[in-house]
């Protein structure tokens, strides 16, 4: 079953913990063979260490392949380092192909060898090792139906009934040549409807959206979503079927690539969690935040350098994080759907003036808007006009780079074949901070006789 509101992780964390604690192993293993393997995964992941292993200890070498498919990648290699590697071996041999590979690349060579020598799916899983983790030969798997075009809907409904395929791997049925050339694909619901004497040449579809092993995960992913698929198939140079890449695969990799970028944006690796160790989190938090504190320094000789200034018109430090702040929330607006751009296709580098020419007259109309209201409330305040055109022509410059940079910066990035979240949080913060400064305090000295 799956978990409800009244009886969520918490719950079912105290529950399990109470009925190892009392030895109650046949009630432990029942409540946990009760609910779906991905809430099992929750459960994992909230147990202290001893608790994680006696939840293992109550599962079968099939419930184990289960768990570790939906188990977060530093929680699943935890897992994976404390089994024995027979063990593991005959739980891989219940994975999905793409799982087992997934994690067999969490070994070192001997190891993963060593394993292979004792899988049942070894040939499966094999020729997976060959790609990246990170593309679409990494994702996919070699469980899928075939095919050929002079077979009849009948005999073909007879082959699926004696093969008896996973729902995931029937959806689409791929019909290859004598070489394991792709030259169609039929849906189920399609050949369920067919007359039964129709031939599959007739009835499949020879337009096919394929994606090559060495793409990335992610135009895979774009490459799905885009076509509304629920599988997609991967193929060599010469059209040969390679392996599937299924929807629920997919799905996971658009959950992870929008989950690092949105990272990435402020200087986070992507496998961050909030229930990660300390001190684990401490390395991964602190090394961009150094690199900002060094950037902050940046702006604060921009403030040193005006010292005299802020001291004969001190109301300016008022209105120094309003014109800083401003800018640089203005930025981040423009940096997030410029990256969520690039990100799903949207935007390419054949784009960027376009990109830059609207973001430049956005940021306009933003510093114009704010810049008025602003200057409005330094006037008001100080009684002069000096002020309000001061704190307002800032408000507006700094709107109007942070639009530029928001657009260029990530653009700049995507150019130089680098991710474009990496970090540019940061980066255009630095720059809205250091300028809106500049614009302040530069147009303040110029017109200080009129401040003060």
């Amino acid at each position: 079953m799956t978990m409800t509101a009244d009886q969520d992780t918490a719950t079912l964390v105290k529950s399990l913990e109470e009925l190892l604690g009392s030895d109650d192993i046949a009630a432990a293993r029942d409540l946990l063979e009760s609910i779906h393997p991905a809430d099992q995964a929750d459960l994992y992941q909230r147990l202290p260490p001893e608790g994680r292993e006696g939840l293992v200890a109550l599962l079968s070498a099939e419930g184990i392949a289960q768990l570790i498919a939906h188990l977060e990648e530093d929680v699943r290699e935890q897992l994976v380092d404390r089994m024995p590697r027979a063990a593991l071996a005959a739980v891989l041999d219940h994975a999905a192909n793409d799982v087992a590979a997934d994690v067999l690349r969490l070994l070192p060579p001997s190891e993963t060898a060593r394993v292979l020598s004792n899988m049942a799916t070894a040939a499966d899983i094999t020729p997976l090792l060959g790609h990246a983790d990170e593309s679409a030969g990494g994702l996919m798997t070699r469980g899928y139906v075939a095919l050929h075009k002079d077979m009849t809907a009948a005999e073909a409904m007879t082959f699926l009934r004696l093969s008896k395929p996973l729902a995931e791997e029937a959806y689409y049925l791929y019909v290859l040549d004598r070489q394991n050339r792709l030259e169609g694909i039929v849906n189920l619901r399609q050949l369920i409807v067919s007359d039964p004497q129709a031939v599959i040449a007739d009835v499949m579809a020879r337009d096919i959206v394929t994606v090559s092993p060495d793409a990335d995960q992610e135009e895979a992913a774009r490459l799905l979503q885009h076509y509304r698929l629920r599988a997609l198939p991967v193929t060599d140079e010469q059209g040969v079927l390679s392996g599937i890449i299924t929807a629920d695969d997919l799905i996971d990799v658009i959950a992870e690539e929008a989950t690092e970028d949105m990272y990435r944006l402020v200087g986070l690796p992507a496998d961050e969690s909030v229930f990660a160790p300390l001190a684990e989190s401490t390395r991964r938090r602190l090394p961009w935040l150094l690199i900002n504190l060094f950037a902050a320094f940046a702006a604060a000789g921009m403030v040193a350098i005006f010292e005299g200034t802020i001291q004969k018109a001190a109301a300016l430090a008022v209105f120094m994080p309003v014109v800083a702040g401003q800018g640089g929330n203005a930025g981040i607006q423009t940096i997030t759907i410029v990256v969520r751009g690039i990100a799903v296709g949207e935007i390419e580098l054949r784009d960027a003036r376009r990109v830059l020419s609207k973001e430049i007259a956005i940021g306009i109309i933003k510093g114009l808007t704010f810049g008025l209201l602003v200057g409005i409330v330094a006037w008001a305040w100080q009684g002069e006009w000096a002020w309000g055109f001061v704190v307002g022509l800032a408000l507006l410059l700094n709107m109007l780079v942070a639009g530029a940079l928001g657009a260029l910066i990530p653009l700049g990035l995507r150019t130089l074949r680098l991710d474009p979240a990496v970090a540019s949080g940061v980066f255009l913060t630095t720059f809205t901070d250091v300028f809106g400064f500049l614009f302040l305090l530069g147009l303040a000295t110029l017109l200080i006789s009129h401040l003060t």
